[in-house]
């Protein structure tokens, strides 16, 4: 008997599948010679039984006419609900075991029990969680773990298609749960509890000190598919090291600089203990529960990780972010001012369109345009070519210039379908002259653009 169970755990866990268990561990079990081709006989023939019970069930008595796919999911769901009570075993032999002595039917019931369970307390744990939900401007955040998982709840039907996510869980978390090819209700049960433990650490720091942060990571972060836990963790990991104030999230540029020297000298063992030092004292200082203080160590390789190839790159300002507060920014108010009457205007397009020289064109539009309003019309519309273009802009001022890059920033391939042929080119030549303009007045150029405000 010892030589039997031996040979049964010469399976190794790791090697099975987490979406497809039972299936993974049948193969495995069969190949090592661990159940034998009557054993995958009376499986194949109790799940065909399940099957026929369940689309007898879902037809309301009437198992024949069913479609195909449908059949083919049900069956897949009750696959993974067998998988499901067969992960319990603390080894795969132990399932092994069990899958030759008990009926299938029996594990599916147990399986089906333990969806139950895991549902009640998944529901559980996201009711605390929208309790204790963080406030921050990220759109993803909120219509995710509060839309996204009740819309989970609602469409789970775990008697057909229990191995269905339904949802796309938008908001990523920083160590992605589908990483561990997971299904169902598992895999909202970890994606709940990793949001879980990830809210409660950003918790700890106040809304506006956590805005402010990933203001410093990007301006337009509110409509940004991004994790915030992780800035904010690796900052206040940051702050740690740097010996600044991770309550505030403080990390300056002198701070930042100290960082990159210290993880580009030490070797890769003394970093991840230097980031392992620096996660105790944040537990210890947040007094973090039993549980976040285990995922926050879970997660330091993954953290190590991405300290190391930062620094190695020299871009751990793209790590340890430094606040930015844009409230504070200056703002320019800008008006493109009234248009002339539509008469007036035809006259100066049909003036515009005689001259075949580029510097009667540029002179009649000095001359005859007082307004950014009839100026951006005019270069819609007096079908210039870009020299000509380029000639008008150079007799423009800098703000001028400004305004005009605020209401025609560059915009990628796929978000210029559906702009008409005039704007496309308008914006293409604008960018071409600013870019080839000194640095220095580029940099004002973008800098007052991106302070302006329409009036």
């Amino acid at each position: 008997m010892n030589k039997v169970l031996d040979k049964i755990r010469i399976i190794d866990r790791t090697q099975l599948s987490e979406e497809h268990y039972f299936l993974s561990l049948r193969e495995q079990a069969h190949s090592k010679g661990l159940i034998d081709d009557s054993d995958i006989e009376r499986m194949q023939y109790d799940c065909l039984n399940l099957l026929a019970d369940k689309t007898e069930r879902y037809n309301s008595g009437d198992s024949s006419s069913i479609r195909v796919e449908k059949a083919q999911d049900i069956m897949t769901s009750i696959l993974f609900t067998i998988g499901l009570w067969l992960k319990t075993y603390p080894n795969p032999d132990d399932a092994v075991i069990a899958l030759q002595k008990e009926p299938i039917n029996e594990i599916y019931q147990k399986g089906r029990k333990r969806i139950d369970t895991m549902l009640m307390s998944t529901k559980a744990l996201h009711a605390k969680l929208l309790h204790q939900l963080v406030d921050t401007r990220n759109v993803f955040y909120r219509s995710t773990i509060e839309g996204g998982i009740k819309g989970f709840f609602k469409l789970y039907y775990p008697d057909y298609s229990a191995h269905e996510i339904h949802i796309t869980a938008d908001y990523p978390l920083f160590n992605p749960v589908a990483h561990f090819k997971l299904a169902g209700i598992e895999f909202i049960k970890a994606y709940v509890e990793a949001a879980y433990y990830e809210n409660q650490f950003c918790s700890y720091f106040s809304a506006d000190d956590m805005h402010h942060l990933l203001c410093g990571y990007e301006e337009d972060y509110e409509e940004l598919l991004i994790n915030i836990y992780e800035p904010v963790m690796l900052t206040a990991i940051g702050c740690v090291i740097a010996g600044t104030d991770p309550c505030r999230l403080d990390i300056t540029k002198e701070g930042t600089a100290f960082l990159q020297q210290l993880f580009s000298e030490i070797p890769k063992n003394e970093a991840l203990k230097t980031i392992q030092k620096a996660a105790v004292e944040l537990i210890h200082c947040f007094q973090c529960s039993n549980g976040l203080a285990q995922y926050i160590r879970n997660n330091l390789p993954l953290i190590a990780g991405k300290i190391e190839m930062a620094a190695k790159g020299h871009t751990l300002n793209r790590v340890f972010f430094i606040p930015a507060f844009p409230e504070n920014n200056p703002k320019i108010i800008v008006s493109f001012g009234e248009k002339m009457d539509d008469e007036k205007y035809r006259k100066v397009i049909e003036e515009i369109g005689q001259y075949h020289s580029t510097q009667d064109k540029a002179a009649t539009i000095k001359r005859c345009i007082h307004s950014l309003a009839d100026l951006e019309d005019i270069l819609l519309d007096a079908d210039l070519s870009k020299e000509e273009m380029w000639v008008v802009l150079s007799e423009l001022k800098l703000p001028q210039i400004s305004a005009l890059l605020k209401k025609y920033p560059l915009i990628g391939h796929m978000d210029r379908i559906g702009l008409r042929e005039q704007e496309q080119f308008l914006r293409k030549s604008l960018h071409e002259f600013i870019h080839q303009l000194p640095q220095e007045q580029q940099e004002v150029i973008v800098k007052a653009s991106a302070a302006i405000e329409e009036g």
